[in-house]
Parts: C-alpha cells; structure tokens; sequence
C-alpha cells in the first residue's frame, strides 16, 4: 500500500490489503459492509467484540453470513484469521485503517469541514474549490460537511494529515494567551 502503519491492526489491513490483489474494489465494498453490520446490528457487533463465543461458532456464522453476502473469498479468509489470533475485536479498527491504505492507493483525499452552522450549497462548493486547489495533483476529494456549534463561527478543515483552525473559537483562545503572557 501507498501508505503504512507499523501499529497491530495496521498490519492486519496491510495483510488484508496485500491478500485483495486484483480485487481491491470488491474486498472494499465487503469490509465496508462489514462495518456497516457492526453499526446496525447489536447482535453482529456482539458476535465480533464478545470474546466467550466459541471460536468454531464465530468462524462458521461469520463463513454463513459472507456468503449470503457474497463475500470475496480473501475476506473470509482475513476473518477465520482474526477468530483463531484472538484479534477478532480489532475488525473495527483494522477496517478504518484499510480505508486508509485503499484512499491513498485510489487518490481519494478525505476532507472534513467543521463549521458552526450548516453551509450553504454555495458556500460548499467555494470551500471544495479551494480545497481542490491546496489537493496533490491527480487526486480527488472526498468531502465531509459537520456542524459544531462549540467552534463559534469560522471553519475548521481536516484534509489528510493537515489541519487549518480558522475557528473563531481558536482565535479568541489565541488573544486570550497573549493577554495573559506576562508583558516584558
């Protein structure tokens, strides 16, 4: 993968991602799904997280509920992994982290957007305009809207690894230190 984590689940995604040869865009859509069943059925998260459950019994209601979804077979696999390791309870992390790896092997940049109150259609596509223009060539954006009362106005833009505070929260905290620095 274009990008690398040295942590335990990174390796597992690096693993995953490795394994998905040829079929990266299916075993995406699989682990996504994955998530999305963590997300909506307590009793799948249950079964994923809840370390009394037969090893045996997860492997072959996992393998029952892959194939009704019709699962690449390296997911299966990368799953049976995960139950006999014990790491099974890291799928959550270990799912976000092949997200990554598959963002960056595809170019897609994740820009998320905080501001106090929602954006306007306009002003959505002057903040994506902008960002478009501070990307790396050839890749393309994935924006994320969020509101955040807290942050008082302004906007703050996580896009990859980069942050720009330009929140009126953050600027008030900023005048603040430099009232209290002690004059010289």
């Amino acid at each position: 993968p274009k990008h690398e984590d040295g942590t335990l689940g990174g390796r597992y995604a690096t693993a995953l991602f490795m394994a998905s040869s040829g079929k990266l865009d299916k075993v995406y859509q699989d682990v996504i799904g994955l998530r999305s069943m963590m997300e909506e059925s307590k009793d799948f998260k249950l079964l994923i997280e809840t370390p009394g459950v037969d090893p045996t019994t997860k492997v072959k209601t996992l393998e029952a509920i892959c194939m009704k979804a019709g699962a690449e077979a390296s997911v299966v696999n990368f799953l049976k992994v995960l139950v006999e390791n014990k790491r099974i309870k890291m799928l959550g992390r270990v799912i976000d982290l092949f997200e990554v790896f598959y963002r960056a092997e595809k170019g897609l940049v994740l820009c998320k957007i905080t501001s106090a109150t929602p954006l306007s259609s306009g002003e959505q596509g002057q903040v994506k305009q902008a960002m478009e223009q501070r990307a790396a060539k050839g890749s393309t954006i994935i924006m994320e809207y969020d509101t955040k009362p807290a942050i008082l106005g302004g906007l703050v833009v996580k896009m990859g690894d980069a942050v720009f505070d330009n929140s009126v929260a953050t600027r008030l905290e900023r005048l603040q230190t430099q009232l209290l620095q002690p004059l010289s």
